[in-house]
């Protein structure tokens, strides 16, 4: 019996001994496994420094932007860095890179309220622009100068709050309050219509002139909505303001 009873023990210690081993050989496969996607995370994530570094080779900047006309993947790179470091999930380490290349953490296409930035340096950015194009029509996400597109869209949205004395500076340098290139996205084509409607009819009263079931009417009244529920961006009432909101 007492044999017996040994042969159990003794089983029972090795199979024990053989789970901790099949834990431990888990544990370490797992680290190994977590240890390669980091090197692959880091791999993958200085690759995208490193384009982002050429960039600012080539347009003196580190302000990839967004848009079918141009790296669209380095563009969205930076906008899911500076989403990253608002939530406080980018790592110091990352943080100090792109701070070397002077990234933007606040994307220059993002601007909401133009007076906050040096005006006139902006003007004379600007005025530089309009030298040697021949115009100010400066577009939103212009490469060579992103800052200055994204001032002067934020410009644009905010003409009614600028004042007297800044929209007459403005027009003595030849100011384009509207772009010549149009935004390809749903919500600006609808607003677009809009304008149009205001500019005929001097008010944005759809439903009253085309009916509520109006394509535009139901939008206008589906805008009216979000705004009561304040759920439109800064820049979207800023256009709609243009039109008399």
């Amino acid at each position: 019996a007492e044999e017996a009873e040994a042969e159990a023990a003794a089983r029972v210690a090795s199979l024990r001994e053989e789970g901790e081993r099949a834990v431990a050989e888990r544990l370490a496969r797992r680290e190994a496994f977590a240890a390669r996607a980091t090197e692959v995370s880091d791999l993958a994530w200085e690759a995208m420094r490193a384009r982002l570094a050429r960039y600012k080779e080539d347009w003196g900047n580190a302000d990839a932007p967004l848009g079918p006309d141009v790296d669209g993947d380095l563009g969205r790179w930076c906008k899911v860095q500076r989403q990253l470091r608002d939530a406080g999930r980018l790592a110091t380490a990352r943080v100090d890179a792109l701070d070397l290349l002077c990234f933007s953490w606040v994307a220059p296409s993002d601007v909401d309220d133009p007076t906050r930035a040096d005006w006139a340096g902006m003007l004379a950015r600007l005025a530089a622009y309009r030298d040697e194009h021949g115009d100010c029509d400066v577009k939103k996400k212009y490469q060579r100068d992103p800052a200055l597109g994204g001032w002067v869209a934020a410009v644009r949205r905010c003409r009614s709050e600028l004042g007297a004395a800044r929209v007459a500076e403005l027009d003595q340098i030849g100011f384009v309050w509207q772009s010549s290139r149009s935004c390809g996205s749903a919500w600006m084509s609808s607003f677009r219509e809009l304008r149009a409607f205001h500019a005929v009819h001097g008010h944005s009263d759809v439903g009253a002139v085309l009916g509520d079931g109006h394509e535009l009417a139901r939008w206008s009244e589906a805008m009216r909505a979000a705004q009561a529920k304040e759920a439109l961006s800064p820049k979207r009432m800023a256009h709609l303001r243009e039109v008399g909101w």
